[in-house]
């Protein structure tokens, strides 16, 4: 059995479906504003990040290449008899070696990032997709029903009250016993 409404407003029942179908059309463009940001985060990871760093691990093979072969000219040098040290040469060199190594573990970082985001991309997808899914069904379905309830409320609203009825004695009327009223 239904339970009885209490509806003080027809006004109110159509702003909530108006408000219901913006929810729907809010969570909608939400929902396509996070698939598009994924998409662009995954798009950054798997083609700009892996090269920037292939571009930057060249840039460092070139610069042990310039390192060492500075080194090498600083050690065939001679000055009289004395061979410098080269230090710095060396430092550079060493330094070169390092910012190679360090982009080519920014490479396997990538790599590994890639796996995970993707991953965790997927599930996220699927926990959008239910939700995409019962926005798209269920808001349509909600609006409907509240159209049918608006359009009986309406009818209940334009049905006149009938007039053949005796008045309805009031709380402040009295009846006496017997029928009489004083």
């Amino acid at each position: 059995m239904n339970a009885p409404a209490n509806v003080q407003s027809l006004e109110s029942v159509r702003e909530f479906r108006g408000q219901l179908l913006a929810f729907g059309e809010q969570a909608t463009d939400c929902l396509e504003s996070l698939h598009a940001q994924v998409h662009r985060m995954i798009d950054w990871l798997e083609h700009d990040r892996p090269a920037y760093w292939q571009q930057q691990v060249r840039r460092g093979y070139d610069q042990v290449a310039e390192a060492r072969l500075s080194l090498q000219q600083c050690q065939m040098r001679t000055v009289g008899d004395h061979r410098p040290a080269c230090i710095e040469e060396k430092q550079a060199l060493s330094r070169a070696k390092g910012r190679l190594e360090y982009c080519r573990q920014k490479i396997e970082v990538v790599r590994r990032c890639q796996r995970v985001v993707e991953e965790e991309a997927n599930q996220f997808r699927g926990r959008c997709g239910q939700m995409d899914s019962l926005v798209q069904r269920e808001v349509p379905r909600m609006a409907g029903l509240l159209d049918r309830i608006l359009a009986s409320l309406e009818a209940y609203v334009a049905v006149a009250p009938p007039e053949d009825l005796p008045p309805q004695p009031t709380s402040n009327d009295t009846i006496a016993p017997g029928g009489d009223n004083r």
